[in-house]
């Protein structure tokens, strides 16, 4: 804390708050789940600063959240199976690693199995604390 005066009085200047951060990571088109951004337009109207990391996926390319300014999406391009989309999930990994540990999120949300390793690392490496949620892919069927 730093005091100092002024012709009003004392002034005291205090450390602000640091914001409270919630990062979403999936290895999929986040704006394929409309509950994603329903609980992050919560967060982000109440003060919180938000972040996605995912990537594109087939059929759901152009879907896009709404805007919000403690919003914010990061996505990768969609890679087909094989090879390359083996080498495509782990620099994706790391890129997700090297965000967090840069942005210092306070919660992180992961919801869906692929992206459990890399939440995982992160929850490790930053000392957040982790959400899993799982929730229906958008193009499972009832096999019921």
């Amino acid at each position: 804390m730093v005091s100092g005066s002024t012709s009003d009085g004392p002034c005291y200047l205090t450390s602000v708050p640091k914001p409270r951060k919630m990062i979403y990571v999936q290895y999929t088109n986040p704006a394929s789940y409309p509950p994603l951004e329903h609980s992050s337009l919560i967060l982000a109207t109440s003060g919180w600063k938000v972040v996605f990391l995912g990537t594109g996926a087939r059929g759901a390319g152009k879907l896009e959240f709404s805007a919000h300014p403690n919003i914010q999406v990061k996505r990768w391009r969609f890679v087909e199976g094989g090879v390359l989309q083996k080498i495509h999930y782990i620099l994706f990994g790391l890129w997700c690693c090297g965000y967090a540990l840069m942005w210092r999120p306070n919660w992180i949300y992961a919801s869906d199995p692929l992206i459990c390793p890399i939440a995982l690392v992160i929850q490790r490496i930053t000392g957040a604390k982790l959400v899993y949620h799982e929730h229906d892919s958008p193009d499972s069927e009832d096999r019921g």
